[in-house]
C-alpha cells in the first residue's frame, strides 16, 4: 500500500493479522522491501502484523533529489508507524537498515520493544568515504549492469551464489534497473554519522546478528556493538556472506523469532 509520510509517498508491504504486534522490518541498501520475503512469511504465519517498507530512493517508495541520511530514513520509518496508527512496535534492521535502527533507538527509545540490528557497522570513519566515493566514480564508468555484476560478486557467498546462478543473475539486471541517482544518494546516506554513543546508552532489548563470512560488517565489529549494550547477545549465522537473511533462512528466522518471542509487544 502507498502511505503518504514525512513529505512523501511510501510504498509499504503489510502482512498477518491486522490486531497482532507489529514488527517493522527495514532493508538494506540497494533494496527493496522484498528482501524479508522469507522473514515476511515467517513472520505473519506467527501472527505478527509485518510492516515492511521500501526506504526513500528504493522499491516504489518516491525517490525525491535531495541528500538522503540516516536520520532522514529513521524520520521516515517513524512517520510511517505514525500515520499507521502504531505507537509501540519491535523492529529488525538489515545493512542499511540496521544503522536505521541505531538511529531510531536513539530517537524513539520508549516506543520499541526490542531491536534486532543485523550484518552492520553504526558508525563512518573517513578511509569508507573515500573507498565509497572511488567505487561510485568506478560505477559511473562501469554503467548500472557491470556495476550490479561487481556488486552481487561482493555481496552473495560463493558457495550460494554458485548453487544459485540463476537468483544471483536476476538479483544483477534487478539492481541494474533501480534509479542508479537515487542508489548514489543512498550510498552516500551515512557519511560523517556514529551511532555507538546511542548504542552505550540504550536500554532497549537487542539482539546482533552476524553473518560468518560478511566482507562488509565483521564478526568482530557486531561483537564490537554487543558488548555496547547492556543485556544484549549475539548471534552469528554459519556459512553466509552479506545476504544472510536469503542465503541462511533458516537460520536467520530462528535468530530472529527467538529474540522476538522474548520481547513481547504491549501497548501497541
Amino acid at each position: 500500500m502507498s502511505i503518504g509520510a514525512n513529505g512523501i509517498e511510501h510504498h509499504v508491504a503489510l502482512a498477518g493479522p491486522a490486531d497482532g504486534p507489529p514488527v517493522l522490518l527495514v532493508h538494506g541498501l540497494g533494496w527493496d522491501h522484498t528482501l524479508w520475503i522469507g522473514q515476511i512469511e515467517t513472520l505473519a504465519d506467527l501472527g505478527w502484523r509485518v510492516i515492511a517498507p521500501d526506504l526513500r530512493g528504493m522499491g516504489l517508495t518516491e525517490k525525491p533529489e535531495a541528500p538522503y541520511s540516516i536520520d532522514l530514513y529513521a524520520q521516515d520509518m517513524i512517520a510511517v508507524l505514525d500515520a499507521l496508527g502504531v505507537e509501540r512496535f519491535a523492529m529488525a534492521g538489515f545493512s542499511l537498515g540496521g544503522i536505521i535502527a541505531a538511529a531510531m533507538l536513539g530517537r524513539v527509545p520508549e516506543r520499541i520493544a526490542g531491536a534486532v540490528i543485523a550484518c552492520c557497522g553504526v558508525h563512518s570513519t573517513a578511509a569508507g568515504e573515500v573507498g565509497t566515493e572511488a567505487m561510485l566514480a568506478r560505477a559511473e564508468g562501469l554503467g548500472p549492469l557491470a556495476f550490479a555484476g561487481e556488486q552481487a560478486a561482493a555481496i552473495w557467498h560463493p558457495d550460494w551464489a554458485a548453487s544459485h546462478p540463476a537468483e544471483v543473475e536476476r538479483f544483477i539486471h534487478w539492481r541494474a534497473a533501480m534509479d542508479q541517482a537515487a542508489l548514489v544518494r543512498a550510498f552516500r546516506s551515512s557519511y560523517g554519522t556514529d551511532y555507538r554513543p546511542v548504542l552505550d546508552r540504550t536500554r532497549v532489548p537487542v539482539r546482533f546478528i552476524a553473518a560468518d563470512s560478511d566482507p562488509f560488517a565483521s564478526v568482530a565489529t557486531l561483537r564490537d556493538l554487543q558488548a555496547r549494550v547492556a543485556g544484549s547477545d549475539l548471534v552469528v549465522i554459519e556459512e553466509a556472506g552479506h545476504m544472510a537473511p536469503i542465503e541462511q533462512r533458516a537460520a536467520f528466522d530462528a535468530a530472529l523469532v527467538d529474540f522476538l518471542d522474548r520481547v513481547p509487544v504491549s501497548g501497541a
